[in-house]
């Protein structure tokens, strides 16, 4: 089976080539990346990584929004260029980690269309955040997620959108594709419902806040989208766009990490639990390749 990775980017120099690396060493036989329009460097990571992994590199410097369009592009070429059986269209800020004893290719086969994986926020300590130690080895994970009220006060001011809960992710089998939807939570195949099954062995853990810098050049980007026109858009971007405009980012960062005084709350309630798994793996892959 060939497992094929798709990475659709924008200024992630600080985590591309640890997905990269990572996926690779978990069994990812190709890549598939599209830049779109990156001013930091992450581009020049990813050509120097191409120099010795298999990593179609495709610059799409346009100030747009078409992350169907795109990521569906991306698992096609993926086909035609390495043959690949299987896709995955990922952001560079998750880590498809299978569980103790088991690989990231273990479910895949030649029939079926897609497998669904679930997905969980990993929180940064606030202690830890501040001092910029590495996002893996953050071990507080989201086990039981908030379902929120919609509406009223709670949504603007009280509620982390880290502990509510969050989509899974796909795999998709090339045979059959029609579709990656949006931001690759389902897709349209063939085939449909009828072989579309649950992972039993592989979670997508979401690093989504890893520094001040990233999280900051991240709303940036989304506000220049919301100034060209750009509608389909995420509701909580658009809320961190008006709080960078309204200088008020710094209270939304209590909220996205845990302080320490939070911390032992959220695990008696059970909303959190420790998991060392995701991050002695991601720890291990990149060790295994510092030493080739």
């Amino acid at each position: 089976m060939h497992l094929s990775m798709n990475l659709l980017i924008k200024n992630e120099a600080d985590i591309i080539a640890e997905n990269i690396l990572v996926h690779s060493a978990l069994g990812v036989d190709s890549f598939v990346v599209m830049d779109n329009g990156s001013t930091d460097g992450t581009i020049d990571i990813v050509r120097e990584l191409a120099k010795s992994l298999p990593i179609t590199l495709i610059e799409r410097p346009t100030l747009d929004y078409q992350q169907s369009n795109w990521k569906t592009e991306m698992a096609r070429i993926a086909k035609k260029t390495y043959n690949a059986d299987w896709t995955i269209a990922n952001d560079a800020d998750e880590f498809w980690i299978p569980k103790k004893g088991a690989g990231l290719k273990d479910e895949l086969t030649r029939t079926g269309s897609v497998i669904h994986c679930p997905r969980v926020n990993v929180l940064y300590e606030r202690q830890d955040f501040d001092r910029g130690t590495d996002f893996y080895k953050q071990s507080l994970c989201v086990s039981s997620p908030v379902s929120y009220r919609k509406g009223g006060e709670i949504d603007d001011i009280q509620r982390s959108i880290m502990l509510g809960v969050i989509h899974g992710k796909v795999m998709v089998r090339s045979a059959g594709m029609l579709r990656i939807k949006g931001g690759n939570h389902r897709a349209w195949h063939a085939w449909g419902w009828l072989n579309t099954r649950q992972s039993s062995d592989v979670t997508v853990y979401h690093y989504p806040i890893r520094s001040r810098e990233s999280f900051v050049a991240n709303i940036e980007n989304r506000a220049a989208l919301l100034k060209k026109g750009v509608t389909k858009m995420g509701n909580h971007y658009r809320r961190w766009v008006k709080l960078y405009e309204a200088g008020q980012l710094e209270c939304e960062l209590d909220r996205l990490t845990v302080p320490t005084e939070r911390k032992d709350i959220l695990l008696d309630l059970g909303i959190l639990k420790v998991d060392t798994h995701p991050g002695d793996v991601i720890g291990d892959a990149l060790k295994h390749t510092k030493t080739q």
